[in-house]
């Protein structure tokens, strides 16, 4: 069933159409292949091309070239599954209407999102100066994790035991005097890379301080070895919360109107949810999320993914680089 998922969104990539051989198109045909008399054509290919990204103008007749040749074996793969009954398998059928859903839901909320308006220069000025640990007082700060497997049991024993610790090596010596099994983990992380709730406890603190953080699967220590501060203007914050205050925006239309469609809906439900009813959550469907540019370690300005972001362990702060 995983094999069959895989594959299906590849088959949609490249059975359907977008814009870079408008030549062909003009010139006559728009086919631009048949295999055993089934035709590809122009508009099957720019599509399957616009997803490579923007192309230079000397990479276009390779890699359409290329893309060309992969989309012919799948159209022979896919004659097969047919000449094999694979289209009437019950896990293809299903797999082909949920995702044919997905696309028309995620079409949907496309529609719904290009409603929102660009932030003004008013809301963004209010982010940069209701997230000063983000901006104008934004740290750097080089952390040591410590994850004590059976901390959460002893919480209460090891913060007081290790209330006195100037350094990490303290931490780390008194977990071994007191038998308690940890693991070490050093980070450098910047103010937009950590949960925002995680983010307003740190930015309370100072160098040698630590902060217990209690996850389902650990007692986590985090001891700030190190704060570097390093502010970031308005005008080089701009682009960035302007695109926060989009997406943030946009995710609110959309589930302010699915919480509408909830409401006009008549939903039943049967069997061993006979007795189910609506809870009245509106929730968003996932959708790709914004990363920031992993290849630069301290990039400012990805803003935290949520405000309700909890830290978990391994490591305990990852949580916050899902960035915008």
């Amino acid at each position: 069933m995983k094999k069959i998922a895989l594959i299906v969104p590849a088959l949609l990539l490249v059975m359907a159409g977008c814009s870079k051989h408008e030549g062909a198109a003009k010139g006559g045909s728009q086919v631009v292949a048949k295999v055993n008399g089934s035709e590809i054509t122009v508009h099957q290919l720019n599509f399957a091309l616009s997803k490579m990204g923007k192309l230079d103008q000397s990479q276009v007749k390779a890699a359409s070239e290329k893309v060309l040749q992969q989309m012919v074996d799948m159209e022979l793969l896919k004659q097969k599954s047919v000449d094999e009954k694979l289209d009437r398998d019950p896990n293809v059928l299903q797999v082909l209407e949920a995702t044919k859903q997905q696309v028309l839901a995620q079409a949907y909320m496309q529609k719904v999102a290009s409603k929102q308006a660009a932030p003004s220069e008013d809301d963004i000025k209010k982010f940069y100066d209701t997230h000063p640990e983000l901006f104008s007082e934004r740290n750097v700060y080089v952390i040591q994790e410590f994850a004590i497997k059976d901390g959460n049991e002893h919480a209460s024993e090891i913060e007081a035991g290790i209330n006195d610790a100037k350094t990490g090596d303290d931490i780390a010596n008194w977990l071994k005097d007191h038998n308690h099994m940890f693991s070490v983990n050093a980070s450098r992380k910047a103010a937009e890379q950590l949960p925002l709730e995680l983010l307003k406890k740190m930015n309370t603190l100072k160098a040698g301080d630590t902060l217990v953080v209690k996850s389902p699967q650990a007692l986590v220590l985090l001891f700030l070895a190190k704060i570097d501060r390093q502010p970031v203007d308005l005008e080089k914050a701009k682009p960035v919360i302007q695109q926060f205050l989009v997406n943030s925006n946009q995710q609110t239309l959309i589930k302010n109107e699915v919480a509408a469609l909830r409401k006009e809906a008549k939903v039943e439900f049967y069997g061993d949810f006979s007795k189910m009813t609506m809870d009245g959550n509106a929730t968003v469907p996932a959708t790709p999320a914004v990363k920031p540019d992993t290849d630069k370690p301290e990039a400012p300005l990805a803003a935290p993914a949520s405000e309700s972001t909890q830290p978990a362990h391994n490591p305990a702060i990852e949580k916050g680089l899902s960035g915008l």
